[in-house]
């Protein structure tokens, strides 16, 4: 019998990671990650799954790799057999390894000092590319492993890192989850292996050098040029700009083909290796933001054509999801180069498209409630493998066939068991109109055991941002909120994406207006429909979510009880201390500083209204936040305690950042605590459940 999902259930849960289809299109190796809540760390194996001449499962997938440790990252060689992967399993950096997939063991191929970020295989077989951080002072010999280091020089090494003076001269100089821009991906390259040969280090050499980043290596189709993502403008402190860098696999020769004016994401190749595929939005100090959107350049540079400007929305698959990030997204060339298949981001959806390259015209190819976040083409074009989400099912591989009717057709069936346990709450889609008569939407999930014509307590979530989107794929945290008695209200207010373009740039010098009116109206929706109890809500959000958590509180005492995680209270010291700073004051049209903009920096900071706050308020932030510091609860958590007009207190995350944890409990550990809090000023009654 079904029951409802517990704490520990949540533990149970795999995540989906990178995926990659053999280039004959007879394998899909893919990532799933698992935690273990007894050693509290997170694992992975690479799993394989076969296909037949269709592209239709030959059987269940069957697992890969060991999984000890991290195995991710997945690439495949051209003869479709063997497999690159990045691991772990042997110390704290992440290595090389290779395996057969027709049997035997993984071998290591690298020994690099700070690791391996990235990997891709030429086309013609015969090299191998990669990226590495590296810092200026690392040897070469030290860092490709072909010197090491005694115990002595480590040790210094090590000293160096902790304690050493570090003098600051740019704008951007730190990252979330990386800390100070020390060390940089650099571009690597050597010899494959043709059997099982050992692989020496003196045949890696090292292509790039300086200061900036070199990310997403891919091969021209002729294997003799390395395009890689890299930042070199002299500006690049204060912009999130990129170009595609050309690397000579002989020489080390540069060459950058793009004209400095977009953000990019990725790129892809054309069959014939004479254009890229430029996947990226406009510089965001053009216009404000933009939507990401496909573009086409000359692998001999030029002029930059948009290709979808008739799509107004993310060309990519944006709505935020549970359950992992299947990837890379790659957009699709076909065999002939006349057509590229494509995602686009909708209404917390995202779609196939299909682009006509002569014509720049779109098609939509697919319909429905669902996410699709990877897509790989198979062979003659015949069909596209897809990775698709429902609202309630996590990932599972489909079919799309290409000639005649388009219906996916599902492959796999890696959550069916699990799912079948427990009883879960259907989200539904509620469509109302917002700030400026503007439709929004929204999702209402209702509490497990639900009775007709009783209220109950609303959890209201807010997305981060704020220029993300709340998806229709399954939340297992919004489930267990429903499963411990609460109805879950969340919505994409203005400024999130897969709205349009306008309506994502709604919220830019208007943080806390019209977005605020439209989750505020959203909740009117809930109590009209005879869902919520007005007397018993409660909000949450995290990093946007939480900035509005202390917004709302200091405009309406609706709510009886807040928990703002990883929010921002005062957006001119966001300016000054976070990663991104020199992002708000684009954000907010201008700096803290300017007379214009004071008032508004002034006025749409919650810590101006602190003196309002009478809601009993629980402040979660991590310890290592470099993207909204803790300083920003801190704040408001200190106004807060000082007036004495509300119970506060103020939970500290060691061991996490911004975009993540070193420990999965740390995860988990953030909704106990806020379901606690509720807990004290919130009843769940439980005669009103079934």
């Amino acid at each position: 019998m079904a029951r409802k999902l517990t704490y520990d259930d949540q533990w149970t849960f795999k995540d989906m990671g990178n995926v990659a289809l053999s280039p004959d299109g007879s394998r899909v190796a893919f990532v799933m990650f698992s935690k273990d809540k007894e050693q509290n760390e997170v694992r992975s194996a690479i799993m394989l799954l076969h296909l037949d001449e269709h592209g239709r499962a030959l059987g269940e997938p069957h697992q890969l790799t060991s999984g000890s440790k991290v195995d991710s990252y997945p690439v495949w060689a051209p003869d479709s057999k063997r497999l690159l992967f990045i691991s772990n399993r042997e110390g704290d950096k992440n290595q090389l390894w290779l395996i057969n997939t027709d049997g035997g063991e993984a071998r290591k191929l690298t020994s690099m000092l700070n690791g391996v970020s990235e990997a891709a295989w030429s086309p013609d077989g015969q090299w191998i590319a990669f990226t590495a951080m590296t810092a200026s002072s690392d040897d070469d010999d030290v860092l490709t492993g072909r010197k090491s280091l005694d115990e002595a020089a480590k040790k210094k090494r090590e000293e160096e890192e902790r304690i050493g003076l570090r003098t600051i001269t740019k704008i951007w100089y730190r990252l979330d989850g990386r800390g100070l821009f020390e060390k940089f991906p650099h571009l690597f390259v050597m010899p494959a292996p043709t059997g099982d040969e050992k692989c020496d280090p003196a045949t890696i050499r090292r292509l790039t050098r300086g200061d900036f980043n070199h990310v997403h290596p891919v091969w021209t189709p002729d294997s003799t040029e390395i395009g890689v993502l890299s930042p070199r403008a002299d500006d690049r402190d204060r912009s999130w700009v990129s170009d595609l860098w050309l690397i000579h696999r002989e020489t080390g020769e540069e060459r950058c083909i793009t004209d400095g004016s977009l953000e990019l994401a990725s790129f892809a190749w054309s069959p014939d290796g004479r254009q890229a595929l430029l996947i990226g939005a406009q510089d965001m100090r053009k216009e404000g933001t933009s939507n990401i959107r496909l573009h086409l350049v000359s692998r001999d540079g030029g002029e930059i054509q948009t290709a979808t400007r008739e799509v107004d929305n993310h060309a990519v698959p944006g709505s935020g999801v549970q359950f992992g990030m299947p990837g890379p997204y790659h957009p699709q060339w076909t065999a002939d180069g006349e057509h590229i298949y494509f995602l686009v981001a909708e209404h917390g959806c995202s779609h196939v498209y299909r682009l006509d390259v002569a014509q720049k015209s779109v098609t939509r190819l697919t319909e429905g409630e669902h996410i699709v976040y990877f897509l790989a083409l198979l062979p003659q074009d015949r069909s596209l493998l897809l990775l698709q989400c429902e609202a309630l099912h996590p990932w599972e591989f489909y079919l799309l066939p290409l000639d005649g009717e388009q219906t996916a057709e599902r492959l796999t069936h890696l959550y069916d068991r699990q799912l079948a346990e427990f009883v879960w709450s259907t989200p539904e889609r509620v469509q109302y109109k917002g700030a400026n008569g503007d439709l929004i939407d929204g999702w209402i999930m209702l509490p497990i055991g639900a009775k007709e014509g009783v209220r109950y307590p609303l959890l209201l979530s807010i997305h981060g941002g704020p220029q993300g989107a709340y998806g229709i794929g399954m939340s297992l945290l919004f489930q267990y909120f429903a499963a411990k008695g609460y109805a879950v209200f969340y919505c994409n207010p203005h400024g999130s994406h897969s709205c349009g373009e306008a309506f994502m740039r709604q919220v830019e010098a208007d943080w806390g207006g019209a977005d605020f009116q439209d989750i505020m109206l959203g909740v009117d929706e809930c109590i009209a429909r005879g869902i919520a109890d007005p007397e018993r809500m409660v909000v949450t959000g995290y990093s946007y979510g939480g900035y509005m958590s202390m917004f709302i509180i200091g405009h309406t005492d609706r709510f009886k009880a807040a928990v703002p995680m990883a929010g921002v209270s005062n957006l001119s010291s966001f300016v000054g201390t976070s990663d991104v700073g020199f992002w708000m004051t684009i954000q907010c049209k201008g700096y803290p500083w300017d007379p214009e903009r004071a008032d508004y920096y002034r006025e749409r900071s919650p810590l101006s209204s602190a003196a309002n706050v009478t809601t009993p308020t629980l402040f979660l932030h991590p310890e290592n936040d470099l993207r909204c510091p803790i300083e920003q609860s801190e704040q408001f958590y200190m106004a807060l305690k000082m007036m004495g007009k509300a119970p506060v207190e103020f939970v500290r995350v060691p061991a996490a950042w911004h975009g993540g944890t070193s420990r999965p409990s740390l995860v988990y550990a953030r909704a106990e605590k806020a379901l606690e809090w509720f807990g004290k000023y919130v009843e769940i009654r439980p005669e009103e459940y079934e």
